[in-house]
């Protein structure tokens, strides 16, 4: 059974943010996924069944970034690039060439400059897919879902103002969603995507694909786990430990 490893990305810096990656981690991970000689794919053609043409066997990556930081062009880009390796960008449409500080923003998160729309156009150059990320980086799961539905439509149709085409990819900010808000997503998109700790199987459903929090695998010797035979026990462990944390 082919299993995609979705890679969630947030700014690539020196931070040491929960939401970061260095330059010099996230070259590795790039590396690393080079050697492995596993295909990467568009996160657009994990709306269709693996084995449909053209056909796909085996495990492989995709790469995803929340939020559209600015050191995504900078960091992330040219490296992906230069590798023939597709990536998809998820905007906060509102946000686009201001920074990270939207309302509800933690505290702790440090503010950082986001895409404008001439980045974004020339990371579409580069093999970049644009993806919805709300207009606002509303919480959804807190939304009625008329409310959701706004935030949502509103992002999706102001990427297709200024891009000329409509996004065929989503991902929920935080990872949130409730059965409602699904959807509406998954009417509007053709896949939806998550923040639930697991590698991506045929049978998952487009609406909420999951997607490895990289978080937990900055280092290039945990990174290397993503290769190894028990990396679902493994991720399935991680994905216990925090539902039993938000218990407590």
């Amino acid at each position: 059974m082919s299993r995609i490893s979705v890679l969630t990305y947030h700014s690539i810096d020196r931070s040491r943010s929960v939401l970061s990656v260095s330059p010099e981690e996230f070259q590795e991970h790039v590396e690393q996924v080079a050697r492995s000689e596993r295909p990467v794919l568009a996160p657009s053609r994990l709306a269709w069944p693996l084995g449909e043409e053209p056909g796909f066997s085996g495990d492989g990556f995709a790469f995803t970034f929340d939020d559209g930081y600015a050191s995504v062009a900078e960091h992330a880009a040219p490296l992906l690039a230069r590798h023939g390796f597709p990536y998809g960008v998820f905007l906060v449409t509102s946000r686009i060439g201001s920074t990270n500080q939207w309302p509800g923003q933690a505290a702790w998160v440090a503010p950082a400059p986001l895409l404008d729309w001439d980045a974004v156009g020339k990371l579409i150059a580069s093999g970049a897919e644009i993806g919805a990320h709300t207009s606002g980086h509303a919480d959804l799961s807190r939304a009625n879902e008329s409310a959701a539905r706004e935030e949502i439509e509103a992002s999706r149709d102001e990427i297709e103002r200024r891009l000329g085409s409509s996004p065929q990819i989503f991902a929920y900010p935080g990872g949130r969603s409730n059965a409602a808000v699904r959807r509406v997503a998954g009417s509007l998109f053709a896949a939806c995507f998550g923040t639930r700790h697991a590698r991506m199987r045929d049978g998952d459903d487009r609406s909420d694909l999951p997607r490895i929090e990289t978080l937990y695998f900055r280092r290039p010797e945990s990174f290397r786990r993503l290769f190894s035979p028990g990396i679902d026990a493994r991720l399935a462990a991680r994905r216990a430990l925090r539902a039993v944390r938000r218990l407590r």
